[in-house]
This record gives C-alpha cells, sequence and structure tokens, in this order.
C-alpha cells in the first residue's frame, strides 16, 4: 500500500472515468445513509446495466465495494469506498445518518477529505476503550489518540488494509499491540490521519 500521501482506494482499481463514475455514485449513495442497487446506479451514471455490473465485480475483487448478494443475483451496493450500511466497530454520523466503516482510519479521513463536521467513534485494539472522534469542517479535533499505518503489500482493501488500520487511546497503548502482534507500519497522529484522508478521497469531494 503507498504511503498515506497517495490514495489506497485509487490504487487498488483502475481509475478509469467509467470505473470512477461508478464509484462515486455508490459512495455518495451510501453517505446518504441508504444501499443502492445496480439499475439505479445505471440511472445516475448513464452507463447500461452490463457496464455497471462489470465495474460493480472489479471494486468488490478490489476490496473497495460490498454488495448484499451473490454473483448473477439482484445486487445492491452496501458499501462503497469505507463506508458501510453493515455494523461495525467503527461508527460515523454524517449529516443525521447514522453509518458505519471498514476501519478507524475512515472515521477521521472520510470527513476531513470532504470538509464535513462528524462524530464518530472506534475502539481502542488495546484495552477496548471506545475513542470519539470528532471532525470539525473538515478538521480533526485532537485528543491526544494515535492511529496506526499498515504497510500492506496488497490484495483487496477491506482485508489487507482495513483490518489493523486503527486508532489507539495513546502511543503507549499502540505500542503495547504492536509488541504483541509485530504488526508492520506507521504511527500516525489524527492530523496526519485526515491529511492521509484528504488524499484517499480527493476524487469524492464535489
Amino acid at each position: 500500500m503507498p504511503e498515506p500521501s497517495g490514495s489506497i482506494l485509487d490504487a487498488a482499481v483502475d481509475t478509469d472515468p467509467v470505473t470512477l463514475a461508478v464509484r462515486r455514485a455508490a459512495f455518495r449513495a451510501i453517505l446518504g445513509g441508504d444501499t443502492v442497487e445496480e439499475a439505479r446506479i445505471a440511472d445516475l451514471t448513464g452507463l447500461d446495466g452490463a457496464t455497471v455490473r462489470s465495474a460493480v465485480d472489479r471494486l468488490v475483487a478490489a476490496g473497495i465495494a460490498t454488495t448484499n448478494a451473490g454473483e448473477g443475483e439482484q445486487r445492491s451496493v452496501d458499501g462503497s469506498e469505507g463506508l458501510t450500511i453493515r455494523s461495525s466497530a467503527h461508527s460515523i454520523s454524517i449529516s443525521g445518518n447514522d453509518l458505519h466503516t471498514w476501519c478507524a482510519f475512515d472515521v477521521v479521513g472520510i470527513p476531513a477529505a470532504l470538509g464535513l463536521d462528524t462524530t464518530g467513534s472506534t475502539r481502542c485494539p488495546t484495552c477496548g476503550a471506545t475513542i470519539e472522534l470528532t471532525v470539525l469542517r473538515g478538521e480533526v479535533v485532537d485528543t491526544g489518540a494515535v492511529g496506526w499505518w499498515p504497510s500492506a503489500s496488497g490484495g483487496p482493501v477491506i482485508e489487507a488494509f482495513c483490518p489493523s488500520a486503527s486508532i489507539f487511546c495513546n502511543l503507549s497503548h499502540l505500542e503495547t499491540w504492536r509488541a504483541s502482534t509485530n504488526a508492520v507500519g506507521t504511527p500516525r497522529t489524527l492530523a496526519e490521519l485526515a491529511e492521509a484522508g484528504r488524499s484517499t478521497w480527493a476524487s469524492f469531494k464535489d
């Protein structure tokens, strides 16, 4: 995976106009608090159904989208670019919509990129405490919590990056976890995670 100066999402899949149009439509729908059927994505993008289905297949394989049905079934996208309708350990409230994310980084990075006011939470992997996270007009409020940016060699983003892209109560808790897991990566302040988010979700800001 690239360092925070790049986009872990764009690195996972082609960024051609068709794929990007499908990505943006799916992400905006999830941001609004609901799943989106492939037929609706076709309407929003002006693409035919087969093209949308093929693009969604690529996004699922890259680990930057999830759907609620299997191959060959009528599908709706229920997770896109880190946002998800499915329950997870990471929550975020955006414009009155209570959503979840794939990792702790998303709770900070998405609103930072979009310049939003949000509240969210995650859990410290070391002690299990809930960590409250606030972003105001795209700027994260510093609480002393510390993030972990994993070094992943490849594979679907939701599998290779998200499981260990965490936020800890403090640096001591991070180092305790790091020693017990032999994880490879880099500690990041909340401000650095916000800056990484601005790069990661740059394609989704209006």
